[in-house]
């Protein structure tokens, strides 16, 4: 009710929830996509194609964030 009053009927359309920012900023996303563009290099890597996990572990190696 108070969505209604405080913006009258366009006020009950939900618009996008702000949710969490990014823990990467640009030059790390950009980063990441070349890295995911090249593909591991086995010998280096340890793995022939990447995982959610490899990558995660690469993040955390290359820039110190932990992701889930």
């Amino acid at each position: 009710m108070l969505r209604f009053n405080a913006g009258g009927p366009a006020g009950l359309i939900d618009g996008k929830a702000p949710g969490n920012g990014s823990k990467l900023d640009d030059a790390q996303r950009q980063a990441l996509a070349a890295i995911v563009e090249r593909g591991p290099i086995p010998a280096i890597h340890e793995v022939v194609r990447w995982r959610l996990a490899d990558l995660e572990q690469w993040i955390r190696e290359e820039f110190g964030i932990s992701l889930s």
